[in-house]
């Protein structure tokens, strides 16, 4: 081969490579050309689902079947655009949304599935009206009513017992003529606001007891009957009954605020409105393991509720009755009501 050749064929390289170069470079970050001939950068997309054996569907086609080692799907280099998301499984709600798809952003979204015939179970029938979980121990506390006003009531569901009165005046200060109206939370200890006096009720879990004194304190700067904490203290979850409406509230920098209540950074807003509802709320609580659902209930039923407003918020029912209340542990998928008197719990577990 000639000199001449050489050096052509050398030159024919460089202007190949200094052409395709900037094309793959582009193409490596993302950049496309439209069926209008502009370029424009893709983006990503991360759905989650919580049920091993559900079903994904994007734009109408299965990408994904999850199991107990992967229940996530990722895909990236998708054109902009909105893209409905489908997750499936026989037994429960499909969970269905219209997200966007962003330049050059991955769009994250977790679904919530929820069984279509959860199981119950029935712990007692009697004459329950209210009821609370602790969120430092495994005890819930229940209105009772009887004759001449209203019991506080302790039940341990590990043991699946109802804590005793220490003595006489714990039973007589643990009676309330109008109920409780408001609670506070300790280790192993709670306050109860009644009509006049504060009342310290601690727990001897290893007897199966309580006993109760009276509090010198004029009012709780926290009421647990109307706001919830997640475990990580960053959130704070509070309902305004004057509207019927249901808070949520970061409490964290702004700089950490989560996709699903601000996927526009910066974000300016740390409260945010979940819902209004037409009738009056009995209770809210995050759902179970969960920073991203709310359990609520209201008229006659207790239902899911999602935060991410994002294609919509999706709600699913628990359980519907007359006038149903309950109660949640952070770390314990079940779910205790209190409905026409009777006292039962509901699993929330995949089956």
């Amino acid at each position: 081969m000639t000199l001449k050749k050489r050096r052509i064929i050398f030159l024919f390289c460089g202007i190949f490579f200094l052409v395709l170069a900037p094309i793959l470079l582009f193409y490596s970050l993302g950049y496309r050309l439209d069926k209008n001939f502009r370029i424009g950068r893709t983006g990503g997309l991360y759905v989650s689902s919580p049920v091993s054996g559900s079903e994904i569907f994007v734009k109408n086609k299965q990408e994904k079947k999850t199991n107990i080692l992967q229940n996530g799907l990722f895909l990236q280099n998708l054109k902009t655009g909105i893209y409905p998301i489908l997750i499936t499984k026989d037994g429960y709600w499909p969970w269905l949304k219209n997200l966007e798809i962003k330049e050059g952003l991955v769009t994250e979204t977790r679904a919530i599935l929820v069984s279509k015939n959860p199981a119950g179970e029935m712990i007692l029938k009697g004459n329950f009206s209210a009821i609370w979980a602790s969120p430092n121990d495994n005890i819930l506390l229940l209105e009772e009513n009887k004759a001449g006003g209203v019991y506080a009531t302790f039940y341990l569901p590990d043991t699946k017992t109802f804590l005793t009165s220490a003595s006489s005046e714990t039973a007589k200060l643990l009676s309330f003529k109008s109920g409780i109206s408001k609670t506070f939370w300790g280790n192993e200890t709670i306050l109860l606001k009644g009509e006049k006096n504060v009342i310290r009720a601690a727990f001897d879990f290893s007897r199966q007891t309580v006993k109760a004194s009276l509090e010198p304190i004029d009012d709780f700067s926290i009421d647990h009957k109307k706001e919830k904490l997640t475990l990580r203290k960053k959130e704070r979850l509070w309902q305004d009954d004057k509207v019927n409406a249901i808070w949520l509230e970061w409490l964290a920098d702004k700089e950490s605020i989560p996709y699903y209540l601000c996927d526009i950074k910066p974000c300016e807003n740390t409260s945010y409105l979940i819902s209004n509802f037409r009738f009056p709320i009995k209770n809210a609580d995050f759902f179970p393991g969960r920073r991203d659902v709310v359990l609520a209930a209201t008229y006659n039923s207790v239902f899911t509720l999602e935060i991410d407003n994002r294609g919509g918020r999706l709600s699913f029912p628990i359980y519907k009755g007359k006038e149903p209340t309950f109660a949640v542990f952070p770390n314990e998928q079940k779910v205790y009501i209190i409905d026409d008197g009777a006292f039962f719990v509901v699993s929330l577990e995949e089956k």
